[in-house]
């Protein structure tokens, strides 16, 4: 989450591209005294009961807490997996990379540091396929289109292409999926792609 550089607005027209809220949700947990927030630990043993559980993290403290909350997230499939994707060229990127290339305010390519001008995105690269994740993640297409946008607001003359076997954007992201087909310099085409070459 820390590392997602905008989301999509939560609000009408649900189009816009806005500052991702972890970032101020994250200062407001740190500035709570009520909260210890522990980094980089992983819960590796828990025990009792409920209301009493005795939790043993990997900087071997153990807590006494009373409940649990899921925070459950998302982990991007490692792109070296998909070879015949272009998964081990230095200008191949996964999008939680993208978002950092994107952060900077212009889009470059990783080997050179030149602006991209022009920049395809994979849908389906590593899910839906029995081969790696049998499952649609429901997260990408929607983290594509917004990527795109960062592409079209970097550069003028820039342009996206995104590669998809479906677009599924349920929900409000359908808005900003629909607002931009409208964009002449984002190309949308079904196609399942093989290979991809320097």
């Amino acid at each position: 989450g820390a590392k997602i550089f905008k989301a999509v607005s939560k609000t009408y027209p649900y189009d816009k591209l806005v500052d991702s809220p972890v970032h101020a949700k994250i200062k407001e947990v740190e500035a709570n005294d009520k909260i210890k927030v522990y980094t980089g630990a992983t819960i590796q043993k828990t025990d009792g009961q409920p209301g009493q559980f005795d939790v043993t993290l990997s900087n071997g403290e153990t807590l006494r807490v009373g409940a649990f909350v899921m925070a459950t997230g998302w982990r991007p499939y490692d792109k070296s997996n998909l070879p015949n994707l272009g998964g081990n060229l230095p200008n191949v990127v996964s999008s939680l990379e993208f978002e950092e290339i994107a952060k900077n305010g212009k889009i470059t390519r990783p080997s050179d540091g030149k602006e991209a001008k022009k920049v395809a995105f994979i849908q389906c690269a590593g899910s839906r396929d029995p081969e790696h994740l049998p499952y649609c993640s429901s997260f990408c297409c929607a983290t594509s289109l917004k990527q795109a946008k960062y592409v079209r607001e970097a550069s003028d003359d820039a342009s996206a292409l995104i590669f998809y076997r479906d677009i599924r954007t349920p929900g409000q992201n359908e808005i900003l999926y629909k607002s931009l087909q409208d964009d002449p310099g984002i190309m949308l085409t079904k196609a399942d792609v093989k290979a991809v070459t320097e």
